[in-house]
């Protein structure tokens, strides 16, 4: 109890859902999903500090500057070169979360530069709401061999740049099916171009 998926808490928010929180709220991730969440969880009325924990810096963070910028405005907290390594709990529940501090070294595939665990730098954290926001992916359990659609290793849609069409006639995709984890405006823009082609 007090672990939620970031996207599952924007849908619960989003629907006018009651979303239940503890006043302590500590999200993982960096990127807009991180952000969003953040700003829903301090706005909620039992919420007293939201921090976000990110195992980079700020300038590696792949939420837009905006929004960073909105999130610190609203009082959120930015934890930055820190890594949670375990979820503290008593009697099923989350209390905390054990972190450890980091340092970046060389860059890595994605170019930016790898974060390294300091050895001897492990602190934790009082919480009571764990909010994880990192390992997006589209959810694509329900496409079967003969829906003849072909999927890349990051489980997305592989189709033609240009156009958007798929390995099967008729068929195109947008948004983070195709891209990955984006925004919606993304996702808006190439449903309008593939009405467009089509």
């Amino acid at each position: 109890e007090g672990v939620i998926q970031a996207l599952e808490l924007l849908k619960q928010a989003n629907l006018g859902k009651e979303v239940k929180l503890g006043k302590r709220i500590g999200i993982i991730g960096g990127g807009n999903a991180a952000i969003d969440a953040a700003r829903v969880a301090v706005r909620n009325v039992n919420t007293e500090k939201t921090s976000i924990l990110y195992r980079r810096t700020r300038r590696e963070m792949p939420a837009y500057e905006e929004e960073i910028e909105s999130a610190i405005e609203e009082g959120i907290d930015m934890e930055f070169l820190v890594l949670p390594v375990k979820i503290l709990t008593d009697n099923g529940k989350v209390i905390g979360v054990e972190c450890v501090r980091m340092e970046l070294g060389e860059e890595d595939e994605s170019g930016r530069r790898r974060p390294i665990p300091i050895s001897g730098s492990e602190f934790s954290l009082n919480l009571d709401t764990l909010v994880l926001a990192i390992g997006e992916r589209p959810d694509i359990s329900f496409i079967t061999e003969d829906d003849k659609l072909k999927a890349s290793k990051w489980e997305t849609i592989i189709a033609n740049e240009e156009n958007l069409s798929t390995s099967r006639e008729g068929v195109f995709v947008g948004g983070d099916i195709f891209t990955g984890p984006s925004t919606v405006v993304e996702a808006i823009a190439a449903v309008s171009y593939t009405h467009l082609r089509a």
